[in-house]
């Protein structure tokens, strides 16, 4: 993920504020935030309750509940693996209440939805493991390392979902 943030800021001039990060949940937001800046260099601002809180040239970083009504040149969605976003607080409905399951699910797919359609020129979706069932059913199958997508001639125009197994 930093490597290909770097080559879009470096590479291509794309600024980080026209980047964004988007994970399942806070802690993981913490942790790409921490890990962006402290090894890599990488400046990154939080998106909060309020949104983009922040007017220096950082790379976004937020929860997916937190992109709805925003827009970013470029996504990283990421942990969309089966079990990272279907969170495993809602498995315990599975068996005692198959309604109130069905209505989660359908919220965590509803907010993936809503996280990738943030992204005007570029949506990379990685995962590990298994992809989440929430993306197309070949996704394992056709998805690209990242490395695929780091060049001399840029990222691909429609280019597939990234693993980064």
């Amino acid at each position: 993920m930093a490597t290909l943030i770097k080559d879009r800021h470096d590479a291509y001039g794309a600024s980080y504020a026209a980047m964004a990060i988007a994970v399942p949940d806070g802690g993981s937001a913490q942790e790409f935030a921490y890990v962006l800046a402290s090894r890599f260099g990488i400046p990154v601002a939080p998106l909060g309750k309020e949104g983009v809180r922040s007017d220096v040239d950082a790379v976004r970083i937020g929860t997916m509940y937190r992109f709805k009504g925003l827009e970013f040149q470029r996504v990283f969605l990421t942990s969309v693996g089966e079990g990272q976003v279907l969170y495993q607080r809602i498995e315990q409905y599975r068996l005692s209440n198959l309604d109130r399951y069905r209505q989660e699910e359908q919220r965590a797919r509803s907010l993936v939805f809503v996280a990738a359609t943030r992204a005007r020129d570029e949506l990379v979706v990685t995962w590990s493991g298994k992809a989440s069932r929430f993306l197309p059913p070949d996704a394992d199958d056709t998805a690209l390392p990242a490395t695929d997508l780091l060049g001399p001639d840029g990222p691909a125009s429609g280019s597939p979902s990234v693993s980064a197994a």
